[in-house]
C-alpha cells in the first residue's frame, strides 16, 4: 500500500526566540515493511544529518536569529510491504530494551498486572487488551511528562502512555520492549495520524503490539523511530533562548492517494 503524509509542526512564542536548537526525527528509513519513495523536511535556520544512539535519522536543526515561530513540515511517499518484523535492527542487543525509564518504572499496580501475564506472543496479546479496555483513551488527560504509573492510576491517557504501560509491564516480566514514534493510516479522517505502538522482542524477532488499537500488526504503521521511551523518539525535542510561553500546533495527514490496498 502506497501512503502519502504530510506533517506540520508550528510552534509561536510569546516574545522572539533569540537561539534555539531542536533535534527532529521526523524522517523514516527504509526496512523490510516499508520503502520510502520521497521525503522532504522543511525546517528554518541550518540543518544537519545525523543518526542517534538507537539507529534513528536525526536533523538537529539551529537558529540563530531573533523569530516569532518555528515552522516544520515533513513530507513524504511511503510504501509499506506488509512483511512482518523478522529481524533485529537495533544498533544494541534486545536486552538493552529491558531498562526502565522514568517514565516506564512500573509501581506495584502495574507489576501485579504483569505477573499474571506469561512472556509470550498470546501473553502479551492479552495484556495489551487488558490495558485498552482498563484504561480509555482520552486527549488532554494526560501530559508527555506523565507516567505510565500515574496514567494506570487514572485510567485515562492518549498513545503514549498506553505504550509507556505495555513497556512498564513487558520489561518488568523479562520481554525486551521498545517505544515506536510513527504515524497510522486510517479510512477515517478524523482519526489522529501521529502515533505511538511498542514493539517486543519475541523469540528472534520483533514484533508490533499498538495498544489503543489493539493491533498486534504493522500493516498501516509508518514507523519514525523507536527508543526506550517517548523522550528517546520524540518528533522534535529542542531548547531555546528566550521566547517566553511557548504553544505548539501539529497536524499530520497519511492518505492512500490510490484509495485501495
Amino acid at each position: 500500500m502506497r501512503l502519502h503524509i504530510r506533517h506540520e509542526t508550528r510552534y509561536t512564542y510569546e516574545t522572539p526566540v533569540s537561539d534555539s536548537i531542536q533535534y527532529i526525527r521526523l524522517t523514516p528509513r527504509n526496512t523490510p515493511q516499508q520503502r520510502i519513495h520521497d521525503w522532504h523536511l522543511q525546517a528554518p535556520g541550518e540543518a544537519s544529518q545525523m543518526v542517534d544512539g538507537f539507529g534513528n535519522p536525526v536533523t538537529v536543526m539551529s537558529l540563530d536569529k531573533a523569530v516569532n515561530e518555528i515552522v516544520l513540515t515533513a513530507e513524504g511517499i511511503v510504501d509499506l510491504t506488509g512483511k512482518p518484523l523478522t529481524r533485529d535492527d537495533s544498533p544494541f542487543p534486545p536486552e538493552v530494551f529491558l531498562r526502565q525509564t522514568p517514565l516506564t518504572e512500573a509501581d506495584e499496580a502495574l507489576k501485579a498486572l504483569a505477573v499474571q501475564y506469561p512472556s509470550n506472543k498470546r501473553g502479551l496479546i492479552r495484556l495489551m487488551k487488558h490495558l485498552r479496555e482498563h484504561v480509555a483513551f482520552m486527549p488532554g488527560a494526560t501530559t508527555v511528562t506523565h507516567t505510565a504509573s500515574e496514567a494506570f492510576k487514572l485510567k485515562a491517557g492518549v498513545c503514549q502512555d498506553h505504550t509507556h504501560m505495555f513497556l512498564a509491564c513487558c520489561r518488568h516480566i523479562g520481554v525486551p520492549a521498545r517505544y515506536v514514534s510513527g504515524y497510522i493510516h486510517s479510512s477515517n479522517d478524523a482519526h489522529v495520524a501521529t502515533h505511538a505502538w511498542a514493539e517486543a522482542w519475541i523469540g528472534r524477532n520483533w514484533q508490533t503490539f499498538d495498544v489503543v488499537n489493539t493491533l498486534n500488526v504493522a500493516e498501516s504503521h509508518i514507523k519514525l523511530a523507536v527508543g526506550l521511551d517517548y523522550r528517546d523518539a520524540a518528533p522534535v525535542r529542542g531548547v531555546r533562548a528566550g521566547g517566553g510561553m511557548e504553544q505548539m500546533e501539529t497536524r499530520a495527514w497519511v492518505t492512500n492517494p490510490a484509495g485501495n490496498q
